[in-house]
């Protein structure tokens, strides 16, 4: 751990100007920064995927042969290549040939339904279709109907099982799934084309190689174009941040083929020549099963899945001993929680504590990165390196003080090109300095503490006035999670004629009989003392089940406001005395 602590140390020094900042950019495509960071590895281990071991020479032996075939196939550079994929093997050999070959991968969702689908295969209209075959039935009539060539393959295809797989394929044929085609089965066209001949072509910087989805800082769904050497970049911005090294074990259960963050973790993962242990089951309840299974060093989930390891009969003393890097992110982590959270991988040997940031798609992900137990608690830590950022007036644009709340910007190698074919989100979210800078509207709202480190605060969509003040619903929930009874809390803006705006405190119980005259009164101790009077809610509604969330997992504050326009016109809303 000494040397982890150094590591860490380093990358505060490389914001005190105590160390050179990296010189050096890489340049070109996903695939050949990761050959060229490999190449004293070849024989170590590179993915696992139950109990196959895949080394780095195999995984570049099988990219090139997918590569072979994927352009004997008829892939060729610019051409938009969709992938609906899962954690296996042929799925990172897969998502690295379409980059080696120059194709732009268009990342499709396997969480997405029917409709969803076929609404991302209509923009961004895919030569073809790389997929998992149980996943077909969402797209097959958006296939038929723009005729795009789907290409399916079974998540079993690396398991040395063949009664496993028989069951699986009998299944399939049954429920649709299954292609006789061998034009359309991917282990038919990967042995097909194998040796043939293929032309690779240089990669420009700043040309797409990636789209990926999101509804970004307006709730607009929109694809994102991305240059996969900003993602070299990030991978060696977190050479000085993160703490892995080569043969450590990371845990692959992020999902990769749609998740921006995803296919950050397995580059980075690779590209520091560790082990990436592929695994199918990405739930909370197997979170912990997994970590000890591949003796994890490093692991990445939301707060679902860390609390998920407080009184767990599972956990032993040491079971995670070999944990070092355990990170968190998607939304916010209930303080008490992330404590109990921390106590628990702390009992299992785990030396570190969680980790978080903050990140975006448009940015390759991390912007900002909380190293647990060695930045401040509660903040987001430091830029990561070749990210610039900087807190403005929301109205003027003009740089405020230190520890006053603003409009986060930044921008960096990571940054995106631009919104697939949408200029009017795309000119939303780009701004420019007195200098010609440019840089991209977070539409997040945070300030940056003495130490360095930035405080994030919340949504600039979401903010709303009460009276004279600004209200940051995400400082409100913040706080809310700190009383037992409330499991999660989201806060929305009611119209008011004399106060402009009410908050709504949507508040999802921990349990059914808890004392609600007991929540009330700590919500006037914590919110009205720390945050003022007009934090306090104009309105309060308790669920007993949990509040609504958006497909990628976050709470759905748009489906609440809607929620509570029909309660206007209902009149079935009642004011609280707590004001």
């Amino acid at each position: 751990m000494e040397g982890n602590k150094k590591r860490v140390v380093a990358f505060k020094d490389y914001y005190d100007g105590k160390i050179e900042k990296c010189d050096t950019l890489p340049e070109g495509n996903e695939y050949d920064f990761l050959l060229e960071r490999n190449k004293s590895h070849m024989r170590e281990t590179a993915l696992t995927f139950g109990k196959k071991n895949i080394s780095f020479e195999e995984l570049h032996e099988k990219i090139d042969e997918y590569a072979r075939a994927l352009y004997h196939y008829g892939v060729r550079k610019g051409d938009h290549i969709g992938a609906c994929v899962a954690n296996t093997p042929e799925s990172v050999y897969l998502i690295y040939a379409i980059n080696k070959l120059g194709a732009v991968m268009v990342g499709l969702s396997p969480l997405n339904n029917e409709y969803k689908m076929a609404r991302d295969i209509e923009i961004t209209k895919p030569k073809m279709i790389f997929s998992l075959d149980f996943m077909y039935s969402k797209f097959k009539k958006a296939c038929e109907e723009y005729n795009i060539k789907p290409i399916l393959y079974s998540p079993l295809l690396s398991v040395n099982n063949p009664f496993l797989k028989g069951i699986y394929n009998i299944k399939q044929k049954k429920e649709g799934n299954h292609l006789s085609s061998k034009e359309n089965r991917l282990d038919k066209i990967i042995k097909s084309g194998r040796e043939s001949d293929v032309e690779y072509s240089k990669h420009i910087n700043g040309t797409c190689t990636n789209i990926m989805f999101t509804g970004g800082s307006s709730g607009v769904h929109k694809g994102v174009m991305l240059d996969g050497n900003g993602l070299n970049c990030v991978v060696k911005a977190l050479d000085h941040v993160l703490l892995l090294e080569p043969g450590m074990v990371h845990l692959g259960n992020i999902p990769f083929g749609h998740m921006c963050f995803g296919r950050l973790v397995l580059h980075y993962v690779l590209c520091k020549n560790a082990t990436y242990a592929l695994t199918l089951k990405a739930m909370p309840q197997d979170f912990l099963d997994e970590m000890i299974r591949v003796h994890a060093n490093g692991a990445m989930g939301g707060p679902v899945h860390w609390e998920a390891l407080i009184d767990n009969p599972k956990l032993k003393k040491g079971c995670l001993n070999e944990l070092i890097q355990p990170l968190s992110g998607g939304e916010l982590f209930k303080p008490q929680r992330l404590k109990q959270a921390n106590e628990a991988i702390k009992f299992a040997g785990c030396k570190a504590e969680i980790g978080n940031g903050l990140g975006s798609t448009e940015m390759w992900a991390p912007t900002h990165v909380c190293v647990g137990g060695r930045n401040t608690p509660g903040t987001i830590g430091y830029e990561i390196p070749f990210v610039h950022s900087k807190i403005v007036d929301p109205k003027t644009f003009e740089e405020v003080q230190d520890g006053e709340n603003g409009l986060l910007l930044v921008n960096g190698p990571g940054m995106m090109l631009e919104y697939f074919k949408n200029e009017k989100e795309t000119e939303s979210v780009f701004c420019f300095d007195e200098n010609g800078t440019k840089w991209y509207n977070t539409k997040d709202i945070a300030k940056k503490l003495p130490t360095g480190e930035f405080e994030y605060i919340g949504r600039i969509k979401r903010n709303f006035v009460s009276g004279v003040d600004n209200i940051y619903p995400e400082q409100i929930e913040q706080l809310l999670l700190q009383i037992p009874e409330i499991r999660e809390v989201a806060v929305t803006p009611i119209p008011d004629e004399h106060e402009q705006h009410l908050p709504k405190y949507h508040i999802s119980l921990s349990k059914e009989d808890c004392d609600k005259a007991k929540i009330e009164s700590s919500i006037v101790s914590i919110v009205g003392s720390t945050l003022g009077k007009t934090a306090l809610p104009g309105y309060i509604e308790y669920y007993e089940n949990p509040l609504p969330r958006t497909d990628n997992g976050k709470l759905d504050t748009t489906l609440l406001c809607q929620k509570d326009i029909d309660s206007i016109e209902n009149k079935d809303m009642y004011r609280t005395d707590f004001r």
